[in-house]
C-alpha cells in the first residue's frame, strides 16, 4: 500500500503568526537562540504532520465553521490545520499562543 506524500502550506495569517512569534522571541525576549530553536521545532513538527496528517487532534467547537480542523502543539503554541487530500497538502490555518481565547480564534476559521 502506497502512502500519500503531503506538503504543507501556510495561510497568509498563519505565515504572519509564525513571523510574529519568531520576532517576539528574538527581539522582545532578546533570545535569538530560542527563536531559532522554536523555528526548528515548528519545522520538525510540520514534517511529522505531513507524514501522519491525522496525528493532530480534531478540534471540537460548536462555532467552528469547518469540521475537519486539527491541532498540535509546538512549545506554548497551538497550530491549527486541516488536511487537503485533493492536493496532498496540509493547510496551516493559525499558530496561536496557547493561553489566548481559543474559542474566539476558531470562530474565524474558513
Amino acid at each position: 500500500m502506497a502512502f500519500k506524500k503531503y506538503n504543507y502550506a501556510l495561510t497568509e495569517i498563519a505565515a504572519y503568526d509564525v513571523d510574529e512569534v519568531i520576532s517576539y522571541i528574538q527581539e522582545e525576549l532578546s533570545n535569538p537562540e530560542a527563536a531559532i530553536s522554536f523555528a526548528d521545532e515548528l519545522e520538525e513538527k510540520l514534517e511529522d504532520i505531513c507524514k501522519n496528517p491525522k496525528n493532530g487532534r480534531l478540534v471540537e467547537n460548536e462555532f467552528l465553521r469547518r469540521d475537519d480542523v486539527r491541532r498540535f502543539l509546538v512549545g506554548n503554541y497551538i497550530v491549527y490545520y486541516f488536511i487537503d487530500d485533493e492536493n496532498n497538502r496540509i493547510v496551516i490555518l493559525r499558530l496561536v499562543y496557547g493561553k489566548r481565547n481559543q474559542g474566539q480564534i476558531v470562530k474565524d476559521f474558513k
